[in-house]
């Protein structure tokens, strides 16, 4: 696990770019991709619902063992889990101790905003292909810069996250000041040239949604996934959200940032167990078209570490198995100091897993554990 552990750590603390490292580029058209090689697309499957059935007691057991030997090992402060399991049911469990029951998603909470846009497109309202520019000023290259490179981040785009002294302000940033910093800082490739993760992109999709739907982006993910699903625990941080009934986030490493500031780039607080239903509900096709689902893995890019690729707000990850063969997660990964998690189908196991922790441990180490408890009896 220790390379998905690195994807997951570096997707949520890029390492911090200087604007020295790099020329900035004013580019007129998109380019072609000259990064390393592409995954192969994946088929993405069309599960069959999961009931509400408890999965059997055997299965549990091995579960409810695995679970506290994860919080053991991590030393998380809060965990909370999940395992569903097409035709057959589903297993959940939170441990917080004293912590508030809600943890933080971080990043994998970019597949809500995914899905949102897609659903937009789907509708007629906006077009993969539209430029950025079109619903944001001020972005480097806006006008070629599309909604599909910000899904998938390959339009170049600096994240002002990684901007040293926004950093050190240590608060959160308006869209308008994230794009002061982007516009400072200018844009590193051309779209389509190379993939480099960029949290402002999401941010920026953010603003488009509110534009073409009408109403604050935070609106339009509880209106189009989290109502019709019936999430009970599950939902997005709007501006200045205390995040009072959240785990808080703890770390020896760097001081946490707080929920709230992550925007549409980590907006999604909640329980395991629904988070999960979140990508039963996208890979059972009661959210997207087959199609859109089948195009968010089409085209995989490849990450920060060998085994990891992204595609339209989702990732594939090779994951090692003890055997010597690789289990292929379709889902998305997320941390932050202080907090990780996973939301993942394993294709292998034809299992969705998930867990979100507080602390610096591994939340997928976490999640790769409970798969094998749902694999072996022994």
């Amino acid at each position: 696990m220790r390379g998905v552990g690195l994807a997951l750590l570096l997707a949520a603390m890029p390492a911090c770019a200087l604007a020295a490292d790099y020329k900035p580029l004013v580019c007129k058209s998109a380019v072609t991709y000259a990064g390393p090689a592409l995954h192969a697309p994946v088929a993405a499957p069309l599960l069959a619902e999961v009931p509400k059935a408890a999965l059997d007691p055997q299965m549990v057991a091995r579960l409810e063992v695995g679970f506290l030997q994860a919080k053991a090992a991590t030393k998380a402060p809060a965990m909370t889990a999940a395992v569903l399991i097409p035709g057959k049911g589903a297993w959940e469990k939170t441990g917080s101790g004293d912590q508030p029951p809600m943890l933080f998603w971080a990043s994998a909470g970019k597949s809500l905003i995914a899905i949102v846009t897609l659903q937009l497109v789907e509708a007629g309202k906006l077009k993969l292909e539209d430029p950025v520019g079109k619903y944001v000023a001020g972005v480097p290259n806006g006008d070629v810069v599309t909604i599909r490179d910000l899904l998938a981040h390959t339009g170049g785009l600096f994240s002002a996250n990684e901007d040293l002294k926004a950093r050190a302000e240590h608060r959160a940033h308006t869209l308008d000041e994230d794009v002061k910093i982007i516009a400072r800082h200018g844009a590193f490739s051309c779209p389509g040239e190379r993939w480099r993760y960029s949290n402002t992109g999401y941010a920026l999709l953010g603003k488009v949604i509110e534009t073409v739907d009408g109403q604050p982006w935070q609106a339009s993910v509880e209106a189009r996934i989290i109502k019709p699903l019936g999430l009970n625990s599950l939902r997005v941080l709007s501006d200045g959200d205390k995040a009072e009934d959240v785990a808080k986030l703890v770390s020896a490493k760097e001081a946490p940032i707080e929920p709230a500031w992550a925007g549409p780039a980590g907006p999604a607080v909640g329980s395991a167990g629904d988070m999960a239903r979140v990508w039963a509900a996208l890979l059972g096709g009661k959210l997207l078209k087959q199609e859109t689902v089948q195009a968010m893995f089409g085209k995989l890019y490849p990450m920060f570490d060998a085994g990891s690729f992204y595609g339209l707000g989702a990732m594939a990850v090779e994951v090692p198995d003890p055997d010597g063969t690789k289990s292929l997660w379709l889902g998305h990964l997320g941390g932050t100091p202080g907090a990780g998690a996973v939301v993942a189908y394993s294709v292998k196991d034809g299992v969705i897993v998930a867990t979100a922790l507080t602390g610096d441990g591994s939340a997928a180490a976490t999640a790769n554990l409970l798969l094998r408890q749902v694999r072996s009896p022994h």
